[in-house]
């Protein structure tokens, strides 16, 4: 826990993305420093843009080695791992690149993973990032086009998998407008983006939702649960920010054209406690 801003003395960490299908890494790498320097950056909106500028350079780079020099698949499960220093006293977040540690759960030996990361780090990590500092946004758009859109799986596990047994009828799909009729905005992430709740005719909480910038778009995570049943509602929008804070009802017929997946009761109270948490 954190007990003060001022204090000088330099902080180690680890940043790890967990299991997670490539064409995700960058959100995931996004929200997990932030959510470790969360208690910072309640406090200080300075710190705020330098955990962005952060996770974009480590994004930049992560891109060149997992896209260009790994040639992996959107689809491929990778695991990042890497070490950071943050000095309070400079708002500076440097990272220990010779800490990186990727894996790759595809088709590609262990030791050729492991030498191209070596190579990259030896050689190339000045060019990458001296690319980002030069060009962020043209480096950024290149970086999307790998992104999913519109689906992201969380945590997955490393092939490969048992048959799965026969799938059952599916259920019967969430109608979002008739379950939602009011949207309330609780207030602003650390992320720079919004929490809105969403509450049934029995002014019952029924969900939550987030607008995270990313780019100039703005990534829409809705968790909804009803009778049982819980949904998941991931998409993006080019809506400005400020125009949900004015109307977050605006939401419901963004989520009405997303395509949900399923979520267990669990998974899906811990991802509300999580958005919960990331609020200022």
């Amino acid at each position: 826990m954190v007990s003060s801003l001022s204090q000088p003395t330099q902080e180690t960490r680890t940043l790890s993305s967990g299991l997670i299908i490539a064409g995700a890494y960058s959100d995931k790498v996004r929200r997990t420093l932030f959510a470790q320097m969360r208690d910072y950056v309640k406090q200080d909106k300075e710190i705020a843009r330098e955990v962005a500028r952060a996770s974009g350079e480590l994004n930049a780079v992560l891109f060149r080695i997992l896209v260009e020099e790994l040639k992996v698949e959107k689809g491929d499960v990778v695991r990042v791992r890497i070490n950071y220093n943050f000095d309070p006293s400079a708002k500076r977040i440097v990272w220990d690149y010779n800490s990186l540690s990727i894996e790759v759960f595809k088709r590609v030996p262990d030791e050729q993973v492991a030498s191209v990361v070596r190579d990259a780090v030896r050689t190339k990590i000045s060019k990458y990032i001296e690319e980002f500092q030069r060009a962020p946004r043209a480096v950024e758009e290149r970086m999307k086009e790998f992104e999913v859109k519109e689906k992201e799986v969380e945590e997955v596990a490393p092939p490969p998998t048992p048959p799965a047994p026969p799938t059952p009828p599916p259920p019967r799909p969430l109608d979002v407008r008739s379950i939602v009729a009011s949207a309330v905005v609780l207030g602003e992430t650390v992320d720079g983006g919004l929490l809105i709740k969403l509450v049934d005719r029995s002014d019952r909480s029924v969900g939550l939702a987030s607008l995270t910038p990313s780019g100039d778009e703005l990534v829409v995570d809705a968790i909804l649960i009803h009778e049982g049943s819980a949904k998941r509602y991931l998409t993006r929008t080019r809506t400005r920010l400020a125009e949900y804070d004015e109307n977050p009802m605006r939401l419901i017929e963004d989520l009405a054209k997303a395509q949900p997946t399923d979520l267990s009761p669990q998974e899906a109270e811990r991802l509300i406690r999580e958005k919960m948490q990331s609020l200022m």
